[in-house]
C-alpha cells in the first residue's frame, strides 16, 4: 500500500530513534521536515483508541524522547525515521498516521511527510487543550452545557468523571475540589501561566485542569496519571500510583508545590496565596 514498505522493513536499524531518515531514504531530512501533502489514510484514524492522559513513553524502548502516538491503535512509539519503533510499526501493522506528543504535528509513515488537515484539529486540541482569554471569561456561563464524547457519553465540562488509577481517588477528590475555585481554574486554563514552569507538578496540574474543562473531549473520563507521576517524584514516593494516601495531606503538599513551582515564597505571592491565604484580624 505504501511505496518502499518492504525495503524499509529489510533495512530497519533499531538504534536510530531520532526520527531522521537514513541515507538510504527517498526523503532527505530537510524534505521530510518540510514536505506537506494530503494523506490518503486519514479514514483509518480511530478516535476511540486514543488516550493522551498516560505517561508519554515509547511502548517499545520505554524512553520519553521524540514519542509519537499511532492514530490508528493509540500506542506510543519513538521516532519516525527508518528503523525507529514508530516506522517499524507503520510497516508491520500498516498503521500510517502518527502524531508527535510534544508539538502535535502529524506525519504519515513510513514516507515521513507532514499531514496538515483541519480534520485532525479535534485530536490536536485533545492532546494539548488551549483556551483563549475570551473563552475563559465565559466558561462559567457555559458550565451547564452538556457535551458528548466520541462514544456518545454525555458530560459537562469541568464536572466530568476522573478515572481511579489504582487507589488514586484521593488525588481525584482534591483536583475536583480545586477546579471549583474560579480564580485558580481561570489561572491554569491559560496555558502560558504554567506550561513553562520548571515544576513538573505545576505543568501536569495545569494540563489536567485544561483537560477537565475541555469542551471537545474524545473521552468523557480524564486520568490524573501525569500529575501522580510528577507528585510521586516530587514527594520521594510519598504520593504515588497504587498507594492510598490521605486527601488532606495531598492537598497541603499540592498547594505548596504549586506555590513554590510558580515562583512563590514566604514573601512572594502567587495565585495560590491569593486564593487560599487567610488573614488574622487582631481586635
Amino acid at each position: 500500500r505504501c511505496p518502499g514498505v518492504a525495503c524499509a522493513a529489510r533495512t530497519a536499524m533499531p538504534d536510530q530513534v531520532r526520527g531522521e531518515p537514513s541515507q538510504g531514504s527517498a526523503l532527505s531530512p530537510r524534505a521530510a521536515e518540510s514536505s506537506e501533502r494530503a494523506c490518503p489514510y486519514l479514514d483509518t484514524v480511530n478516535r476511540r483508541a486514543l488516550n493522551f492522559d498516560f505517561e508519554k513513553i515509547c511502548s517499545v524502548t520505554l524512553r520519553d524522547q521524540n514519542v509519537f502516538a499511532c492514530l490508528v491503535c493509540g500506542k506510543f512509539f519513538q521516532g519516525r525515521g527508518h528503523g525507529t519503533p514508530a516506522q517499524t510499526h507503520s510497516v508491520t501493522a500498516e498503521h500510517f498516521v502518527f502524531i508527535n506528543l510534544v508539538d502535535g504535528r502529524v506525519y504519515c509513515l513510513p514516507e515521513g511527510y507532514e499531514v496538515v488537515d483541519s480534520a485532525l484539529d479535534d485530536i490536536k486540541f485533545n492532546l494539548r487543550p488551549k483556551f483563549k482569554l475570551s473563552e475563559v471569561q465565559s466558561i462559567a456561563s457555559q458550565a451547564a452545557t452538556r457535551k458528548r464524547d466520541v462514544f456518545g457519553t454525555q458530560y459537562v465540562p469541568g464536572f466530568g468523571p476522573m478515572n481511579d488509577l489504582s487507589n488514586s481517588d484521593f488525588v481525584n477528590a482534591v483536583v475536583q475540589a480545586l477546579i471549583r475555585v474560579d480564580p485558580l481554574r481561570d489561572f491554569f486554563l491559560m496555558e502560558e501561566n504554567s506550561h513553562r514552569s520548571k515544576s513538573a507538578v505545576v505543568r501536569s496540574f495545569g494540563e489536567l485542569v485544561r483537560k477537565l474543562w475541555n469542551p471537545r473531549k474524545l473521552k468523557a473520563a480524564v486520568s490524573a496519571h501525569d500529575l501522580l507521576q510528577a507528585a510521586g517524584a516530587a514527594s520521594d514516593g510519598r504520593f504515588r500510583l497504587g498507594r492510598q494516601s490521605d486527601a488532606a495531606e495531598f492537598l497541603k503538599f499540592l498547594l505548596n508545590e504549586l506555590h513554590t513551582g510558580l515562583g512563590g515564597s514566604r514573601k512572594r505571592k502567587t495565585i495560590i496565596t491569593a486564593c487560599f491565604q487567610g488573614e488574622i484580624a487582631v481586635t
